[in-house]
């Protein structure tokens, strides 16, 4: 995780460093700040590949011309190398630089051949223009505020508190958005002035005109609705295969990998895949969480789920007390997720992520995102029901709602049923947005 920050300001020199200092934490081992006219670039560099100061950042190109700032992972870096070969001069063995060189070779075209996780600034001294790029799915933040005629720009919200006189003004539909989804979906944040960067987009800016902003859509996701048609025995081959090679990419890296594993079908996959590729000893973290007070929040205890994985696989398990301190924790945690968050889980994460720094790992691999992918969620189980409700006359399920109404609350069990039953007398367009 590093740290970008970008300004196009006539006073840019001043605010530079104080807006970036408020993103040191994003990169501890490393920083720097490059200024040409009314630009300023920063970043805060957390070192994973190259090591040595021909990793460091800003970052310009062999001819001089270009200056880059990034922050993420080009999981096929090495491949987008092979297929430029002799046509720039590489001095490291930096993702950054083959971004850097993409650029040069390709233009605008090099973002859709990136395979990962990135939000990317480009600035081309002889034109005096600048190009800024988000990953297709949006995994790495990136914010930014117009005011007046100046730019800025940050991998999180908090840079632009030192912003001098900035418009704090409350984005209210934003903030509905929050309460309704638990998160606010689109490019809306908290701040009216302050918007995110779209995922799978890029602009290409002139520095004399930074207010003039237009989003360019390089990437789409590949989905029309349609069924393939293929077999069951073909998806799961390519499923599997897909899954090795996101993992073998992912584990590129010129520090040691551990992973997060609950015990649960996503991280055991991930682990299992990383101990085919690796074959050699491997580390693990998990939540060791107070089982009866789960049980009387209406969850499992993963843990045991966890060491049966780590012995069936042969892997290193490492307990990490689940214990925490809301009160205190809570002003810590709103302070690095930057937006409203429905869920405690960063707590518990920012505890295993603090445990396997002190085993000296800095990067982990987690199973995030397989139950959106697979339907693992209660909400995605809901639709189970649908049948039930299409066939059951509507005024006896008006009965089954009012009565489902007076459950008490506070058992886990109750309070699902009563979520489910809330929409039950709507069209199933309106239960099916209900469930989300």
């Amino acid at each position: 995780m590093c740290g970008i920050v970008g300004i196009i300001s006539n006073d840019r020199q001043d605010k530079i460093k104080a807006c970036g200092e408020m993103i040191a934490h994003r990169g501890p081992d490393d920083n720097g700040i490059y200024v040409d006219g009314n630009l300023a670039l920063a970043h805060y560099r957390l070192t994973i590949i190259e090591l040595t100061k021909l990793g460091h950042q800003p970052m310009e190109s062999a001819d001089g011309n270009l200056v880059v700032v990034f922050n993420g992972e080009i999981y096929n870096h090495q491949e987008i190398r092979e297929g430029i070969g002799y046509k720039y001069p590489f001095r490291s063995n930096s993702d950054t630089e083959t971004i850097l060189a993409g650029y040069q070779i390709y233009g605008t075209d090099i973002f859709a051949k990136l395979n990962g996780i990135f939000t990317i600034a480009i600035y081309k001294k002889s034109d005096k223009k600048m190009v800024i790029a988000r990953d297709p799915f949006g995994v790495k933040p990136l914010y930014y505020y117009c005011k007046h005629d100046e730019l800025f720009f940050s991998s999180e919200i908090k840079s632009f508190l030192k912003i001098p006189n900035w418009d704090r003004s409350l984005d209210y539909k934003a903030l509905l958005n929050y309460l309704h989804f638990m998160y606010s979906p689109g490019d809306k944040t908290p701040f009216v002035n302050i918007k995110k960067f779209p995922p799978g987009h890029y602009s290409e800016i002139n520095i004399a005109e930074p207010l003039n902003i237009n989003f360019k859509k390089y990437y789409q996701i590949p989905f029309n609705g349609q069924r393939s048609g293929i077999t069951e025995k073909v998806s799961i081959e390519q499923v599997d295969n897909a899954l090795t090679n996101a993992v073998e990419r992912q584990l590129l890296s010129d520090v040691p990998v551990g992973f997060f594993l609950s015990g649960g079908l996503d991280s055991s996959l991930i682990v299992a895949k990383a101990k085919e590729i690796l074959g050699k000893d491997i580390q693990c973290f998990t939540i060791a969480n107070d089982s009866k007070k789960l049980k009387r929040e209406g969850f499992s205890n993963d843990l045991n789920y966890a060491k049966s994985v780590a012995r069936h696989l042969d892997v290193n398990l490492n307990e990490v007390g689940g214990e925490i301190n809301i009160v205190n924790e809570f002003d810590n945690m709103i302070w690095h997720l930057d937006e409203p968050q429905a869920d405690i889980a960063p707590i518990h994460i920012l505890n295993i992520c603090t445990q396997a720094k002190r085993f000296g790992y800095k990067v982990l691999l987690s199973g995030a995102g397989g139950d959106d992918l697979f339907s693992g969620y209660r909400r995605h189980q809901a639709l189970n029901w649908e049948p039930f409700f299409n066939y059951t006359p509507t005024f006896f399920m008006h009965s089954i709602q009012y009565f489902s109404s007076m459950l008490p609350s506070q058992y886990s069990t109750f309070r699902r049923i009563k979520k489910i039953l809330r929409n039950a007398t709507k069209s199933q367009l309106e239960r099916i947005v209900g469930y989300h």
